[in-house]
Parts: C-alpha cells; structure tokens; sequence
C-alpha cells in the first residue's frame, strides 16, 4: 500500500515537472519569437500579433486587455472583454495607482468587475502598460490557470510595450528627421530660388551693360575695355567717313509735337543701324538730326569705301520707300569722304567713341554740300570706288573752310544690261505673285540677301562675273515661293532655267545658278565657295541686330502656313537650328559668328527664365 502510495506520488511530482517544463519551454518559445520579431523590426500591428498568439493560444488565456502609455492609455489590445467594459476604465483615475501585480477581488471598484487580475509594466518609475487578464469562468478566486503566467507575463508585455515604444520613438525620430530634411530643402529651395533670380538679374544687369557697351563701340575696342579697362587710341591711315542730314529739319521740327519728332527720328535711325550693321560699318553717333557713320576701323578694310556708298544708297532707298506710309517726307543729304583719322574713346563715366582728323571735316562738308536724294563723294571716295559705282563729276564745289573740291554723285552700282534687265524683271514678278502673307520670305528678304551676297562676294574676292551669278541666284533663290511653300528651291530652279535663257545667261551659268538656289535649302549643304557665299547670305540675319525682329516674322509666317508653333516650341526649334548651323565662308564665321552666339545664348536665357 505504502509503495503504491509512493509511487502515484512520483508520478505526479513527474507530471508536475513535465509540466513546469513544457510551461518554461512556451515561455522560452514566446520569449525568442517576441524577441526575433523586435531585432527584425517587425511593425507595431505584428508584434501586438504575436503577443495576441502566444496568450491566447499557448497560456489559454480567454479574456484580456492591453493598456498602453504610447497609445495615450488607450487599448492597444483586446480579445474576451466587450467594449462597453473597456470604456468605463479610465487609467489615470482607475489603475495609475497600481505598483504591483493585483487581484481585482481586493480593489472595491465596479469598473473592474468583468477583470481577475492587473498587471502593472514599469519601465523604473514610469508606467509603460496595464494587462487585465479574466478567465472565461468568472468566479471570484478562479484565477488559478492565470496565477502561474503572472510574473511571466509581465516580463513579456514589458518586453513587448517597451520595443513598441522604442519603435514609436524611432518613427518620431524618423519623422522629426524626414520633417527636418524637408524644412531644410524647401529652405534651401527657396534660397536656390533667391540665388537663381538674383543670378538672373545679376546676368540681366550684365548683358544689358554690355548691350550698352557694344552699342557705344566697335567689339574689338568693347572686348578691350572688358579686359584692360582702357581703350588705347589709334591712327588709321585708310578709313571712310558717312554723314547724313535732313534738310528743312528746323522748319519740320517746330511744326510737330516733340514725341512724334522723336518718334520719327528714332524709327528712321534705328533703320540706319540696321543698314550700318549689315554692311559692316560703325555707327559714331547722332548729332540731332545728323547720323555718322565710318567703315575700316578698328579693323582695317580694303572696301570700306565701297561699303560705305553702299549703306548711304540703302539709307536713301529707305527714305524713299518710307515716304508712302509716313505723314512726313523727308529729304536727306548724305556725303562720304576717305583718308586717315585717329579713333579713341572719351570720358570715363558716360565715355564716347569718336573720331578725329580733317577726314571727318571734309566728310561733313560733302553732307553739307551734297543735293538731297543724293550722295555726294569727294575725289578720293571716287578714285575707290570708280570700279563697282556709275558717278556723275558735279565739278568743284565750295566747301566751307576748305575751298573748292572736286565733288561727284553716286548714280549706282554698275551693273551689266543684262543683269540689270533680269533684276527689273524677278523684282516686279515677285512683287505682283508673291503670296502676301509671306511675313519672312517676302521681297524684302530677297533684296536682303542679295545686297549680304554682293558684299560677301566682295571680301572673298569673287570676280565681277561670278559676283553677278550670286546675285542673280539671290534673285532667284525664294522665286519658288510663287508656286509652293515647300521644297520650293526646286521650282525656283525652273523660274531660273525657264527665265535666264531670254536675258542672255548661257547653260552654264544658270547651272551654276541652280546649284546656289539649291544650296540655300536647309540643312545647307554647299559644294563650292559662291553656293558658300549665297548659303552664308541667306542666314546673315543669324548675327545681326535685327534677328528677333527678322525671327519673329518668320514665326507668324510659319503659323499662317499651318505649322501651329507657340512660343516654347518655336525657340526650341530656334536654339536647335542655331546649335547645328555653321557659316561656311571666313567673312561670315568673321562678321556674323560672335552675333549669331550671342542670340543663341540670349535664347538659351530667355528659355529657361
């Protein structure tokens, strides 16, 4: 009996140690899945989760209640208890009180009736959580499958609530940190933003001061003063000197209001700017009404005679043509003389560029003594360009403080009949076919380019025969545009084989014609040094002055044919074909490459403001 006796009690002290076991193993098990979970940074929801799990499934504890500080005593985990219990418990009135694990039969509180057992969690002297635990039998004292997971249970929401909190404080951190990085990138932002639009009106301030420079001087001189801060002045022993006057100016003047007179003068010499400018002449100044001009300094020309009567005839076509659309008609004097001078700047503040020498005075004499509609040059004007003008000997003249001298008129270029015929002929069909809504490639940008061709002919050396095919070719070069819009270099080299024969040009000459027209067809690809110098003056405008004027025409026309361009498009298309285009001839690349960079950089600018 007593062996019998002996042994149930061995087997239950077995049982119980088997027990005791396989609880410390559950215990063990939840412990490193919690703790694997924390070190692989398992979400707030996943760690509640495995919490959840090990309770309710390994402890088989039906009802309990998680209260957590981070989640400002909210529940942060409930399964067994309904939510009408949970919401009479307030923490801080309820169980902020409670240092120690408690039986709720010791506390005389209601809102604690559905619960057997709290749990405090501490982290030192501050309370991280309450576990309220219940069993599914709710006598009184039947906590016994409760009482024996207490202290662990403890430990495992301190472990649990306490990386949940550190995850908290680590999203803050993250949060406060990704809030930092963002206050400082919209702040360095906006300090881009700053520098940016200081940066672009520190470059606006820029290039309008040297827009100024380069409108007071030639570019050499305006590239010297950058760089020196002085201008040393110069003796030039070849130059021609133009000077231009109205007549009656005093008389007009007094009748008209003071913005139209302005109004008028300044439209008339901005067109002389522009007349300067394309053929390689510089503007000196205006005197009132009187505008100077000299060509063959700071570099030296060989045709700066040539080139000066061939800015005073443009300069007198303008007038004339203005007169029809103008409520004045004005009548100009110009005169030219050549020889040395001395060129220097003035002043420091509100500096000048000037010119010196009796040079200039004889010049002014040639104004003043000239006839209106008409340029007047002296004998040494005429003895360099005799050659290229028909000029009428007016004899010696009194010229104030110089005596007589010896004085002639600029009838015009000389020209072959031939060329002359073809000319009347090409000018007066394009002006009566053309299609009027060509903004861009309309007459005047024929007369354009074939005053650029003769002058490019001119400084590449190009005989007077061969000068006379380019400017036939620019004649010819947009005729096509009578028939079509596109691909019309074509149909312009059937104008020309259909037309040249009866003015005289053999086969020869106009297939050398044809191949110029041809070559201004973009992209540009010519084959010798004239379809060169045609394909050069077709695009002269790239480095001038007047390109956002030449361009903007360009832009309407092309909308009125259908190409639908806004803004942003058609300065992408202007800055790409400025990229890729090239002038083929030294003159060009010389006279129009610096221009034609400053427009590409200006449209870079513009596009990016």
């Amino acid at each position: 009996m007593a062996k019998i006796e002996s042994k149930d009690i061995s087997n239950k002290k077995i049982e119980h140690l088997h027990a005791k076991v396989h609880n410390q193993e559950l215990q063990l098990g939840a412990l490193l899945d919690i703790s694997n979970s924390i070190n692989s940074h398992f979400s707030t929801t996943a760690l509640i989760e495995k919490f959840k799990y090990f309770v309710k499934t390994q402890l088989k504890i039906e009802k309990i209640a998680l209260y957590s500080y981070h989640t400002k005593w909210s529940c942060l985990l409930n399964y067994g208890f309904s939510k009408s219990d949970l919401k009479k418990i307030n923490v801080e009135r309820d169980l902020i009180h409670m240092k120690e694990i408690t039986s709720v039969n010791t506390q005389q509180k209601n809102v604690l009736a559905h619960f057997d057992i709290i749990i405090p969690v501490y982290q030192e002297k501050k309370p991280l959580a309450y576990l309220l635990l219940a069993d599914t039998n709710n006598e009184e004292l039947s906590v016994s499958k409760l009482i024996k997971h207490l202290n662990f249970l403890q430990l495992l929401t301190n472990i649990t609530v306490t990386a949940i909190e550190k995850q908290r404080l680590a999203h803050d951190v993250l949060r406060q940190e990704k809030e930092r990085r963002a206050l400082m990138e919209k702040q360095n932002e906006i300090l881009e933003g700053i520098v940016r639009e200081r940066t672009k009106e520190l470059r606006a301030e820029k290039e309008e001061s040297e827009r100024l420079l380069y409108n007071i001087l030639p570019e050499e001189l305006a590239e010297e003063l950058k760089h020196k801060g002085s201008i040393t002045p110069m003796r030039h022993e070849e130059a021609t000197v133009l000077f231009t006057d109205f007549k009656g100016f005093t008389l007009t003047s007094a009748k008209v209001s003071a913005r139209k007179l302005v109004n008028e003068l300044n439209e008339i010499f901005q067109a002389f700017d522009f007349i300067t400018e394309k053929h390689s002449i510089e503007k000196i100044k205006t005197i009132g009404d009187s505008y100077m001009a000299v060509c063959g300094l700071p570099k030296e020309s060989g045709y700066h005679a040539i080139q000066c009567v061939r800015a005073a005839l443009d300069m007198i076509h303008f007038l004339e043509k203005r007169k029809a659309k103008s409520d004045f008609s004005w009548e100009m004097r110009v005169g030219v003389h050549s020889g040395p001078l001395i060129a220097g700047v003035l002043g420091t503040k509100k500096f000048t560029y000037d010119v010196w020498g009796d040079t200039v005075n004889i010049a002014s004499r040639m104004e003043s003594s000239g006839i209106t509609g008409k340029v007047n040059v002296s004998e040494k004007t005429f003895q360099k360009i005799k050659k290229y003008f028909d000029c009428e000997y007016r004899g010696k003249k009194e010229a104030k403080g110089k005596g007589k001298m010896k004085m002639y008129l600029v009838e015009g270029e000389k020209e072959s009949e031939r060329y002359i015929s073809v000319k009347h002929f090409i000018v007066k069909k394009l002006k009566n076919e053309l299609p009027k809504n060509l903004f861009y490639h309309g007459l005047h940008h024929t007369k354009d380019v074939c005053d650029v061709a003769a002058s490019i002919a001119l400084k590449e050396n190009i005989d007077e025969e061969n000068t006379e095919l380019i400017k036939v070719a620019a004649l010819f070069h947009d005729s096509g545009f009578i028939k079509k819009y596109d691909e019309n270099e074509l149909v312009g080299c059937k104008l020309a084989k259909q037309f040249l024969p009866g003015f005289g040009y053999s086969p020869e000459e106009i297939v050398t014609v044809c191949g110029m027209i041809m070559a201004t067809h973009t992209p540009q690809s010519p084959k010798n040094k004239l379809e060169e110098i045609l394909a050069d003056a077709d695009l002269d405008y790239f480095g001038r002055a007047d390109f956002s004027i030449i361009a903007k025409n360009l832009f309407n026309e092309l909308n009125e044919h259908g190409k639908a361009l806004d803004e942003k498009k058609w300065n992408q298309l202007q800055i790409a074909f400025l990229k890729k285009h090239t002038y083929f001839t030294e003159t060009s690349r010389r006279l129009r490459g610096p221009g034609k960079q400053k427009q590409l950089e200006k449209l870079i600018a513009d596009f990016h403001q």
